[in-house]
């Protein structure tokens, strides 16, 4: 049986109001809600449950602190990298003692291929400067050149 309300009066919400909300205020209601929303109530006894708890040894430092987490060579692509690069060079070279200087010769060819690569750039960037230089110069010969031929009344063509 469905019952259309149009209207209610405030007395009439506010009692009925009261009554939904005490009926639904319930223990059960309250905690149902924390579990569905994931905040369980206190209960040490489900937490400890929960938790996967594995007991192992923990791993030794490195004996060099400066040398804590393995470094991977890589050819650098910026002065930042470069810098970083040069002084692993330079720390790996200081601390070798009877280690294999495959690293190290590694780490060098990258940095040399890295260095290469910047000298290439460096030349064709120079080259491209000296074009445009050449190119503007023309330019400004010839707007110079039009800008005079105007002031003395000349034409536009040649």
């Amino acid at each position: 049986m469905r019952i259309n309300i149009i209207y209610i009066s405030k007395l009439e919400f506010l009692y009925a109001f009261r009554e939904t909300f005490f009926a639904s205020i319930t223990k059960k209601n309250i905690q149902g809600g924390f579990t569905g929303a994931g905040f369980m109530p206190y209960d040490p006894e489900r937490v400890i449950s929960k938790l996967d708890i594995r007991i192992r040894t923990p791993t030794p430092l490195a004996s060099n602190p400066r040398i804590a987490l393995p470094w991977v060579s890589q050819t650098p692509h910026n002065p930042r990298e470069a810098t970083s690069q040069s002084a692993f060079i330079k720390t790996r070279i200081s601390n070798h003692q009877g280690n294999s200087p495959t690293s190290m010769l590694t780490a060098i060819d990258r940095l040399a291929k890295g260095t290469i690569a910047i000298i290439h750039e460096v030349a064709f960037l120079h080259t491209e400067v000296l074009a445009l230089r050449k190119a503007n110069k023309g330019l400004s010969k010839r707007r110079r050149a039009k800008k005079i031929r105007m002031r003395l009344g000349g034409s536009l063509t040649i």
